[in-house]
């Protein structure tokens, strides 16, 4: 839903030949099943596409964590700033950071008894 607002307020500032300022401090967009229920993965596509061929001028200041599809749909800009100790990722670091389950080891069948 903050990506369709976002979208909306960007247009309005393209209406009245405004700049945009984003300032991105988020680890990304939450994973869940509701989230996708509700068309998150769209909004994100449809907000890079928006911002990427928007007019008005867009400066992108990242303060903190910028990461995952969520965070790169509201940093589309002419300017990316980041401060020091700001990270910008692809990848959310939490998903970075998860383990993969073991695998199962599959019995051989080849062990048949006759």
């Amino acid at each position: 839903d903050g990506y369709r607002k976002a979208m909306r307020l960007a247009q309005l500032a393209a209406r009245f030949h405004l700049p945009i300022v984003s300032f991105v401090d988020t680890p990304g967009a939450y994973p869940g099943k509701e989230a996708e229920e509700r068309g998150q993965a769209e909004a994100i596509a449809k907000s890079l596409e928006f911002f990427s061929r928007l007019k008005t001028p867009i400066v992108v200041v990242v303060t903190g964590e910028g990461g995952s599809g969520g965070a790169l749909a509201i940093a589309v800009g002419d300017r990316v700033l980041m401060l020091e100790n700001a990270r910008r990722a692809a990848r959310a670091s939490c998903g970075a950071t998860a383990r993969r389950r073991p695998r199962r080891r599959r019995r051989s069948r080849s062990r048949r008894t006759t």
